[in-house]
């Protein structure tokens, strides 16, 4: 090898947030981890949302990332990408509490990630 190319992530604003029952080394309940790059007037020019611990792998929320774009992310946008980003959830029949907490989990990460 002769060398890695990173990509730049200036500009890009992350966050995630975890629901957890207790504090302790406890695994999350739900999960969720954005990456948001903002414009000079903090609009979205890209997004991407990802839930953990709500399905058997990572589960990407790109409807939910694509409406964040273009739009300047105050929490009435972080609240709506939250219900986008569950609309097509089916959960099995004792798991359904998750749909609630992977919808705040997103919300939560967009606000944590523009500070």
């Amino acid at each position: 090898m002769t060398g890695v190319s990173v990509p730049s992530t200036l500009g890009v604003r992350s966050a995630t947030y975890e629901v957890r029952q207790k504090e302790a080394l406890d695994w999350p309940l739900a999960a969720a981890s954005v990456a948001l790059k903002l414009d000079a007037a903090k609009k979205v020019v890209s997004a991407r949302i990802a839930l953990g611990h709500v399905a058997p792998v990572p589960w990407k929320a790109d409807e939910a990332a694509k409406f964040l774009v273009g739009k300047v992310t105050t929490e009435e946008v972080a609240e709506e990408a939250g219900k986008i980003a569950v609309s097509g959830a089916k959960p099995l029949s004792k798991n359904a509490y998750k749909v609630q907490l992977a919808k705040v989990a997103v919300k939560r990460a967009i606000l944590q990630a523009i500070g």
